[in-house]
C-alpha cells in the first residue's frame, strides 16, 4: 500500500490500474492492425468516462440517506460491487448501442474481448506475485487466460464466425469452474501450503495468527483480541476525524445488529493517540448508536504492530484468530457479508 497525503493506493488498486492499461493498449493495437488505417475508434475513453462515474454516482442508490445527510462524503464512497456490476453493464450496453450498426463491429467485438481478457489475465499474474490470499486460485486462472489467448492468437475475426465469442464463453464457464471447486476445497483451508491453525505462527500475513493485544474500553474495561476466540472477528482501525470511518461505521452496526448472534463481532480500534481527547469518541459512539466493543489504542502501539497507515482498515480473522482477509478503506454491507462467510 502506498500513502500519498490523504490519498491511499492499495496494492489492489494499482494492480488492478495497471490491467486496465494493459487491456486498453491491447484494444488499440489490435484496432490499428484490424481496421482500415482511415478508420478511427475512441469509444474506450467514453466508456471508461462512464464507467467511474457510473460507479460513483452508484453510491446514491445504494446509499441515498447517509449521502444526503452528508454530500461531501460522495467522495469518498462508491456504490461497492454492486456499483462495479450495475456500472458495468449500463457501459456494456452503450458500447453495444453506438457499435452494433457499425460495418466493422465484428473487429469491434473481437478487440474488446480480447482486450478484456488480456487485462483480467494480468490482474491475476500480478495478483499471484503481491497480493496475499488464493495463490493457487489466481495462478491455476493465470494459466487459463494465458492458454486462451495463445489459441486465440489463430483466430481473425470474420463476420458470422463463433470462434471470437466461443473462446471468450469458454474462458467465462471454465473460470466460474475453477472458483467453485477452490472455495469449496482449497480456498476454505486458506490454500495450499498453509499451516494449520494450531500450528500458524504469529504474524501479519494471511494465514498467520493475528498479535495478541489488551486495551481499554470508554468505560474502563479491559479487552483483549484472544477473548474473542471461538468467534470471527472484523477487527477494525479507525479515527473519528476520518470521513471513510464516518461512511463505514453506520454499516458496520446494521451488520453487527444481524450477525452478532452468529458467533461474529466487530472490535474496533480507535486511534486514541491521533484524536484530541476521548470527548469526541465518546460522541462518535454515541451518535452512531455503536453497540459493538470499542477499545482505545492510547498510545498507538497496536496501530503500529498491525502496521496501519491509513483509516479505515479491517483484519478478517475466523474462529482461531487466523487472518484470512485484509482491506483498506471502507466496506460495504456485501464486503462485510463476503468477508465472514
Amino acid at each position: 500500500m502506498w500513502t500519498l497525503g490523504p490519498l491511499v493506493l492499495s496494492s489492489q488498486i494499482v494492480i488492478a490500474a495497471s490491467a486496465a492499461v494493459a487491456g486498453y493498449i491491447t484494444l488499440r493495437a489490435r484496432l490499428r492492425r484490424l481496421l482500415p488505417p482511415e478508420a478511427r475508434y475512441d469509444r474506450a475513453w467514453d466508456a471508461a468516462l462512464l464507467w467511474l462515474v457510473l460507479w460513483k454516482l452508484s453510491a446514491l442508490l445504494f446509499q441515498p440517506i447517509s449521502l444526503l445527510e452528508n454530500p461531501a462524503d460522495l467522495l469518498y464512497s462508491s456504490g461497492g460491487m454492486r456499483g462495479i456490476w450495475l456500472a458495468t453493464f449500463i457501459t456494456l450496453g452503450y458500447v453495444w448501442f453506438r457499435d452494433h450498426k457499425s460495418p466493422n463491429r465484428t473487429i469491434y467485438i473481437d478487440s474488446w474481448l480480447v482486450s478484456i481478457l488480456v487485462g483480467y489475465t494480468l490482474y491475476r499474474i500480478l495478483a499471484v506475485l503481491f497480493l496475499e490470499g488464493n495463490a493457487s486460485t489466481n495462478a491455476v486462472i493465470s494459466v487459463l487466460g494465458i492458454v486462451l489467448l495463445a489459441a486465440w492468437r489463430k483466430v481473425r475475426p470474420q463476420a458470422g464466425s463463433r470462434g471470437v465469442s466461443t473462446l471468450f464463453v469458454s474462458f467465462v464457464i471454465l473460470h466460474a469452474l475453477i472458483s467453485t471447486v477452490a472455495a469449496n476445497t482449497w480456498e476454505k483451508s486458506g490454500g495450499f501450503g498453509v499451516q494449520a491453525a494450531e500450528d500458524a505462527a504469529e504474524g501479519l500475513g494471511i494465514g498467520q495468527r493475528a498479535p495478541d493485544f489488551e486495551l481499554f474500553t470508554l468505560e474502563g474495561q479491559a479487552v483483549k483480541l484472544s477473548d474473542f476466540r471461538g468467534k470471527k472477528v472484523l477487527l477494525n482501525f479507525w479515527a473519528t476525524w476520518c470521513p471513510p470511518c464516518r461512511i463505514e461505521m453506520p454499516v458496520m452496526q446494521k451488520f453487527y445488529s444481524e450477525y452478532k448472534d452468529r458467533d461474529v463481532v466487530i472490535l474496533s480500534v480507535d486511534a486514541r493517540h491521533t484524536e484530541v481527547s476521548q470527548a469526541p469518541v465518546e460522541a462518535f459512539k454515541s451518535h452512531w448508536g455503536l453497540t459493538f466493543p470499542l477499545v482505545l489504542d492510547v498510545e498507538g502501539q497496536v496501530g503500529k504492530t498491525y502496521q496501519i497507515s491509513a483509516y479505515p482498515a479491517t483484519y478478517v480473522l475466523d474462529e482461531q484468530g487466523i487472518i484470512r482477509k485484509k482491506h483498506q478503506g471502507a466496506m460495504d454491507e456485501d464486503m462485510l457479508k463476503k468477508a465472514v462467510r
